[in-house]
């Protein structure tokens, strides 16, 4: 499994580097937005360290980035920034867990293990089909009348979770916990966000994904659709 730490203090690159090379992990480091960018263009990572305050970019516009070029690549925050608006904020832009500086390496390893787990957790079913929606567990693959549909992690795991439950409506309680994980103490807002943009993605067919007032989200497709 390969690590990209986008990371200026050489101390923290350095400890969390030999950290994770002790786990098992190959880890690579950048300094900079543009070094990041750089390893990213070179070679596939499976996971993310990302400090928000680089010296070239902030972190909050990097991680806009990413979630546009490489949203299939799971991004864990590392920052100073330890005021809720900002977590807040980490959340909405797509990132998958944040952590605030100082923090334990062994903390940190459980919560990359966590993170990853989320994102590979088997599946009964690989591939569902349903209505003229099809979505590949496997291949982390959405396609709408066979159009695949770019997704960030969040997004693919919320629309899994509704395609394989479909009709259930789940609370945005539910769904913070399933997607975002039972750690995050975000607002539920957070989910609306979320599902605003996803919709956007959906279009024509942002319905598809129905908003059950007083309750929260449900599938709805037809079989004929």
């Amino acid at each position: 499994m390969r690590i990209l730490i986008i990371e200026d203090d050489p101390s923290i690159q350095m400890l969390l580097k030999l950290s994770l090379q002790v786990e098992g992990y190959d880890v690579s480091v950048a300094g900079t937005v543009r070094e990041g960018n750089e390893q990213l263009h070179l070679t596939p990572y499976n996971l993310i360290l990302l400090d928000l305050m680089l010296p070239d970019q902030s972190g909050f516009q990097f991680l806009q980035t990413l979630q546009k070029q490489y949203p299939q690549i799971p991004v864990i925050v590392l920052t100073a920034k330890n005021a809720m608006n900002d977590k807040i904020l980490g959340f909405q832009l797509g990132a998958d867990d944040y952590m605030t500086k100082p923090f334990e390496t062994r903390e940190l390893v459980e919560r990359i293990k966590a993170v990853m787990r989320r994102i590979k957790t088997p599946a009964v079913n690989n591939v569902v089909v349903i209505g003229n929606i099809e979505i590949d567990y496997d291949e982390r693959m959405l396609k709408l009348d066979g159009k695949s549909i770019k997704t960030t992690t969040k997004e693919f795991d919320f629309m899994w979770l509704l395609c394989t439950n479909p009709k259930k409506v789940f609370t945005r309680e539910q769904l913070l916990d399933a997607v975002w994980g039972y750690d995050y103490y975000g607002p539920t807002r957070s989910v609306d966000m979320m599902v605003n943009r996803l919709r956007e993605k959906l279009k024509p067919y942002e319905n598809i994904v129905a908003t059950v007032h007083g309750k929260g989200y449900k599938l709805e497709v037809s079989d004929e659709a």
